[in-house]
């Protein structure tokens, strides 16, 4: 069987969480396809990362390497379909909640990681929000099997979109790779920012309005007016709103204590995970929650928000907390002041992550796949 892979619209740098489940998913999807074969639509961008020069060079995976942008107009369905039916494909994956054109001659699965827009339309430009609207519904509707990460998720699509529940489907998806992690103790990774043995909180969260970054810092200023010394680490993509959030930490009085790192390597990210105290994760809105497993895995302690897909995803590993700095800030004062609470964290959430598993992720991805093409 054929399978085909469309990520041209993965711009490297641009997605979040939804970059890193293709790239692990790919590491773990690509071993276990047999006498199956694998074609994977993509830019030039991407074809260059060492990762997929790797999966070039399996013999049961072909690139196709395109730049979408110089066909966009009148034709760009036109050619996104004679790109498809030159592959030949028994079935097609569209990992990014949309697919275009609709409908589609062969069976499409289609990946949709959460309905964001429809919980929090104020958190998108208009633009952005007629863009999602218009795409995603149809897409949904069109697909043969549409997949996301959690119960919550999957609701959405039934309950927001009318979508037929019998082509939906939960599966989750895991943290770091054990060898990733591996690789980072055994380079003796450090985290990045001179932070030394100095103890921090740390949030890996890009600076989008649902991750909620300021209700952490306000939580932060009343601790340290109550005399606590730990630090604020604060990783991801800062695009958005990054200098609103530093003139905001500038008058609460905070800015020594926030380090703004940016984009980290995975090492660092990981040796970030295994020194904080706790990793806090304020979100409003998730469609799972990447970090909650990650932290889990590495021994970290979590107090996140009540949001309902991060409550899924951390179980009872994690100390919930509601939306409000006070709140935040006694759940963050009551968990760094207590080593038995910050150990009995760790313990739980360990066992939890171990839920989240990359191999049954591909496993289940697989038999839909064939499932599909057999049709």
């Amino acid at each position: 069987m054929r399978f085909g892979l469309q990520i041209l619209s993965f711009k490297p740098g641009e997605l979040g969480g939804q970059g890193i489940f293709i790239r692990r998913l790919l590491s773990h999807l690509v071993p276990k396809l047999g006498p199956d074969r694998l074609v994977i639509f993509l830019r030039p961008q991407l074809a260059s990362e060492p990762q997929f020069g790797e999966l070039d060079r399996h013999a049961s995976v072909r690139l196709v390497v395109q730049t979408p942008d110089q066909h966009h107009g009148d034709g760009y369905a036109d050619w996104n379909l004679r790109l498809l039916e030159s592959a030949e494909l028994d079935v097609v994956y569209f990992p990014l909640s949309f697919f275009f054109p609709r409908p589609l001659p062969i069976p499409v699965l289609l990946h949709v990681p959460d309905l964001q827009h429809e919980y929090f339309p104020q958190y998108f430009p208009p633009d952005q929000l007629a863009w999602r609207r218009e795409r995603i519904p149809d897409s949904v509707r069109c697909a043969d099997a549409v997949i996301s990460y959690t119960r919550f998720s999957v609701s959405g699509l039934r309950d927001k979109l009318g979508a037929d529940e019998r082509k939906l489907h939960t599966i989750a998806i895991g943290g770091f790779l054990d060898s990733d992690i591996q690789a980072a103790l055994d380079a003796g990774a450090e985290p990045p920012g001179g932070l030394g043995d100095r103890p921090f909180i740390f949030y890996p969260a890009a600076d989008w309005p649902h991750k909620n970054h300021e209700t952490l810092l306000r939580a932060i200023a009343i601790l340290a007016r109550s005399g606590r010394r730990e630090q604020l680490v604060l990783t991801g993509i800062m695009s958005q709103r990054g200098d609103e959030l530093r003139r905001l930490a500038d008058e609460l009085g905070i800015s020594d204590r926030l380090h703004w790192l940016g984009r980290v390597s995975q090492d660092e990210l990981i040796a970030l995970y295994r020194a904080a105290r706790l990793m806090a994760f304020p979100s409003r809105f998730e469609g799972f929650g990447i970090p909650l497993v990650e932290a889990m895995q590495l021994g970290c302690p979590v107090v996140a928000s009540k949001a309902e897909a991060v409550m899924e995803t951390a179980g009872g590993a994690a100390e919930f907390c509601d939306d409000d700095p006070e709140r935040w800030a006694e759940s963050l004062a009551r968990v760094l002041s207590d080593e038995s609470i910050r150990e009995d964290l760790r313990r739980r959430g360990k066992r939890r992550a171990r839920d989240f598993d990359w191999e049954r992720c591909a496993d289940k991805h697989l038999a839909l796949l064939r499932e599909l093409a057999r049709r």
